[in-house]
């Protein structure tokens, strides 16, 4: 499952179909060519990227050069939990030890709700923050269903939107996270769909949930969420947010819809995020 989630956000995001994720579908496909051409300025408050993964096609120092060259500071993150590399306190110590020596901020982003459990608090409060998605859905069966996958089948929306609420409100209320990724996603089935099915009590229930535990919002560049509404409801409701890329390339540290929704929606640095000093 790790090597299909990093495959995937890798390749087929970053294709023209998948694009189709975007809360506005006919924007992100169809936009004009002077629109895509005009790289939104970026904003005057200090900008970080917190949703940045090590991969065989970037090191930590190629992304600190890419951080250096486009004036954004780092996140890392790795994914805990069987299959992925970190599975214990000593798995997780080595991890913190490893980046401490630069000059980034230093994450997790765990998949699975209960993944907590394999780690020890000490170890934990060393981490600068913790991100995490709604992403994989537990089917009835016990198996899970990775709606980011592009050929992810959906047979019924309501249903859907009723067991991915039940998933989002978990991760919210009882996953230790300061960070919420990939915040109304839609598996490409339903992209279309975005404006209908991510109706105001759902919103207002995500959001209501965020601002009592302290959570910050991710604005995703890889996936275009969540939307100018989203944000604006947020932003009035208090909420912080993030910027993340999701990248393993080249592509950490480079903005445009975040930079774009930062502009329409008058973002300014006391609406940003920021991890406490570790």
């Amino acid at each position: 499952m790790n090597s299909s989630r990093r495959t995937f956000i890798e390749t087929t995001l970053l294709s023209g179909a998948a694009l189709a994720t975007a809360p506005s579908f006919s924007h992100a496909l169809g936009a004009k060519a002077e629109e895509l051409s005009t790289q939104p300025p970026k904003p005057a408050f200090p900008v970080t990227d917190y949703h940045v993964h090590l991969s065989p096609t970037l090191s930590i120092d190629q992304a600190l050069a890419l951080g250096k060259e486009r004036g954004v500071h780092l996140g890392i993150v790795e994914h805990p939990g069987q299959g992925f590399p970190l599975n214990t306190d000593a798995d997780l110590q080595k991890y913190i030890d490893g980046l401490r020596k630069y000059p980034v901020r230093v994450g997790l982003q765990p998949v699975y709700p209960g993944w907590s459990k394999s780690f020890s608090k000490p170890v934990l409060d060393q981490l600068n923050y913790i991100l995490m998605d709604a992403l994989t859905l537990p089917n009835p069966d016990g198996t899970w269903l990775p709606i980011w996958q592009i050929d992810t089948m959906v047979d019924d929306a309501e249903a859907f939107m009723q067991r991915y609420m039940q998933l989002i409100e978990q991760v919210l209320t009882t996953e230790q996270i300061d960070i919420f990724g990939w915040p109304t996603f839609l598996p490409v089935p339903l992209a279309r769909q975005y404006s209908e099915l991510w109706t105001k009590p759902r919103t207002s229930r995500i959001i209501e949930i965020a601002k009592s535990k302290a959570i910050s919002i991710e604005i995703n560049e890889l996936a275009h969420v969540p939307d100018e509404n989203f944000i604006l409801e947020g932003k009035h409701a208090g909420l912080k947010f993030t910027f993340g890329t999701d990248s393993r390339n080249q592509h950490a540290a480079h903005f445009y819809y975040c930079y774009q929704m930062a502009q329409k929606c008058a973002l300014t640095e006391t609406n940003m995020w920021a991890p406490k000093r570790k």
